[in-house]
C-alpha cells in the first residue's frame, strides 16, 4: 500500500467533497479515523461530507467533535449554522453564524456560498 502524508490525504478528501464524491470522501474519513481517532481536521471533513449528503445527525456529531477540540473552526460553525437553520432552530443557527462571522468577518464567500439557508437565517434575525 502506498504511503501518503496525512495532510495530502486530507487535501484529496477535500477535493472529493468539492467534486460531489461524498460517499468516497466519507469512507476515506472513516478509514483515517480508525487509525488516527484524534485527527480533528478529518472530523470536520467528515462533517462536510455528511452535510452534503443531508446526514444531519452525523454531521452535527462531527462538527461538535471538531469544535470540542478547536472552538474556532469556521467550517464547523458554518456547518452547524446551516443544519440548525434547515431544522428550524433559528436562534441556535444564528448563534453559530454569529460566531462564524466573528471568526472571519471578511470571509463572506465561505458563508454565502455554503447554503441558501444562511440568508434566511440572517434575515430572520433582522426581523426578530
Amino acid at each position: 500500500m502506498p504511503e501518503i502524508l496525512l495532510h495530502s490525504y486530507a487535501a484529496r478528501i477535500k477535493e472529493m467533497i468539492r467534486n460531489d464524491q461524498h460517499d468516497e470522501a466519507l469512507a476515506h474519513c472513516q478509514h483515517i479515523l480508525r487509525q488516527y481517532p484524534k485527527q480533528v481536521e478529518i472530523y470536520c471533513l467528515m462533517g462536510e461530507a455528511c452535510l452534503e449528503m443531508e446526514m444531519y445527525r452525523e454531521a452535527i456529531e462531527c462538527f461538535q467533535r471538531t469544535l470540542g477540540a478547536d472552538p474556532e473552526n469556521l467550517i464547523s460553525r458554518v456547518g452547524l449554522g446551516i443544519i440548525l437553520g434547515e431544522q428550524g432552530m433559528l436562534p441556535e443557527a444564528i448563534w453559530q453564524m454569529e460566531r462564524a462571522f466573528e471568526l472571519a468577518p471578511g470571509n463572506t464567500r465561505c458563508v454565502a456560498s455554503s447554503n441558501a439557508s444562511i440568508p434566511n437565517v440572517m434575515a430572520w434575525k433582522r426581523l426578530g
